[in-house]
């Protein structure tokens, strides 16, 4: 997962992609919400565990492609309704996509970059 991306940002660049994970978590919940009134259970576990996985950021590249994905079927389907914001999560799931989680993740947590130390060489105790 590491060499999916460059870097794991921290401090303000860290914390608006949370910000970001955060956002697109809360907009999948609504949908949910919305979707189970229709009685779409599949779709409705789909989007629990995308914001879920969002939010924790945790598999974020997947899981953002998976939310542009079902945002822009989702605009298929309500052709009638389609306005600016209804783009916000698709644009803002491709961003993740492509920047990565953050620091401030799981995914950083379990693939960030680690310092490695050597304890004393075996060759030098002669």
């Amino acid at each position: 997962m590491q060499k999916l991306f460059s870097m794991f940002p921290r401090g303000a660049p860290g914390l608006a992609l949370l910000l970001l994970r955060l956002f697109v978590a809360a907009v999948l919940v609504s949908d949910a919400m919305t979707t189970r009134s229709a009685g779409d259970l599949p779709l409705v576990w789909l989007l629990v565990s995308c914001a879920l996985a969002l939010g924790a950021g945790f598999a974020t590249p997947i899981a953002a492609v998976l939310v542009a994905l079902i945002e822009t079927t989702g605009l298929n389907e309500h052709v009638m309704q389609i306005a600016l914001h209804a783009f916000a999560p698709i644009v803002i799931g491709v961003a993740l996509a492509l920047l990565g989680p953050g620091a401030y993740s799981l995914d950083a947590r379990l693939f960030g970059r680690r310092l490695v130390e050597f304890g004393p060489d075996v060759n030098d105790e002669r």
